[in-house]
């Protein structure tokens, strides 16, 4: 109950920038692709899978306005802004509460509470779940992706039988993910690195879950874009590297400034970062996995300048779930009076901050 009403917040949040917020040039950009293939268009947009999202209100709209009554057609006659948004907000709303999920079922209910409280008052995660773009999506998909291979990976130990349910709940990600941007093949590299690593003596049933899985990826992958006209494999641009000063400027406390995720969480990082470096205790694989992720993430996407995404965003879930594990064994020590009101602190803070950040945000 208490994280539904941390996600209802959010919701709240989201809905909020939606309305206020004018729709921009990009958000205009894929509203107008999901016309063009129905006008036998190829469209230049690269990733299928938000165009999708993004018609999905306009379908649904254009149905209500043929068949619905005259006070409804009336209503709908301009679109509104947040309704226009509202599956990339409900793709937020599902990335909070599986990030709440998976951090308690590692760190119990204090590591996922404050994983869970820092996504929600998250100016980058209310930013990206209220926009017309791949950001949210694919926070989401490398966000379900990573933790779904992590579990797959303990599944190989079990009997065949087993396998096949979550090989498809496996591919389902894959395929997601990189019809977001192909870029996202490099995570799924990633996330069969991590299969590799926690399945030794498993390693040839890896392999074969790991195989099974990409087929389905791809599977998904092409139905995606041809069912919206994306020409995303001709922008060879989308999967060239290209190593610069910025990529590693990026990396640098992934670019949280004011403008993106506030003080507030850099300062939490650093101590948490601090405590994981001098503490044999805190270095274990459940806190590993994300800090390495979160890295990762953001670094590879920095590596394609024309995928034109805003990497930090990408990188900020996992680093949440990172916070509530170190934190969460703080808080098993004797020190934990200390470190609840540091905890308390930094909520009221970061509650202040968020607000004010989206306010700036709102009218710019």
């Amino acid at each position: 109950m208490i994280a539904g009403l941390m996600l209802l917040a959010f919701f709240c949040q989201c809905l909020w920038v939606a309305q206020m917020r004018h729709l921009s040039d990009v958000e205009f950009s894929y509203l107008a692709a999901t016309h063009a293939h129905r006008q036998g268009e190829q469209s230049s947009i690269t990733s299928p899978i938000t165009v999708m999202a993004a018609s999905v209100p306009l379908r649904v709209t254009d149905v209500l306005r043929r068949n619905g009554p005259a006070a409804l057609r009336a209503v709908l006659s301009v679109p509104r802004p947040w309704l226009l948004r509202l599956p990339f907000m409900l793709f937020g709303l599902w990335l909070g509460a599986a990030l709440w999920w998976v951090a308690r079922r590692l760190f119990g209910d204090e590591g996922g509470y404050i994983a869970l409280a820092l996504y929600c008052f998250s100016p980058a995660m209310v930013m990206i779940s209220s926009n017309i773009a791949p950001e949210i999506i694919l926070a989401w998909s490398s966000f379900g992706l990573i933790y779904t291979a992590i579990g797959v990976a303990h599944t190989v130990y079990s009997p065949p039988r087993k396998w096949p349910p979550r090989i498809v709940l496996l591919g389902l990600s894959m395929g997601i993910a990189v019809s977001t941007t192909l870029w996202a093949f490099t995570l799924v590299l990633l996330a069969f690195a991590f299969m590799l690593y926690l399945a030794p003596g498993r390693r040839c049933a890896t392999v074969f879950v790991f195989a099974c899985a990409a087929g389905i990826g791809v599977v998904v992958f092409a139905v995606t874009a041809w069912f919206t006209g994306s020409g995303i494999l001709a922008f060879r641009a989308l999967i060239t590297p290209h190593f610069s000063w910025e990529v590693l400027k990026n990396l640098g406390l992934f670019a949280l400034s004011k403008y993106s995720d506030g003080y507030v969480l850099v300062a939490l990082f650093i101590l948490v970062l601090t405590a994981y470096g001098s503490w044999k205790r805190a270095r274990y694989f459940g806190n590993s996995a994300p800090l390495l992720t979160a890295f990762a993430a953001v670094f590879l996407v920095s590596l394609v300048p024309a995928l034109q995404l805003w990497p930090p965003a990408l990188g900020v879930s996992f680093l949440f779930v990172f916070v509530g594990g170190v934190m969460a064994d703080l808080l098993e020590t004797d020190a934990r009076r200390w470190f609840l009101w540091i905890l308390i602190g930094a909520g009221v803070i970061k509650v202040v901050e968020d607000l004010k950040l989206l306010r700036w945000w709102v009218h710019q």
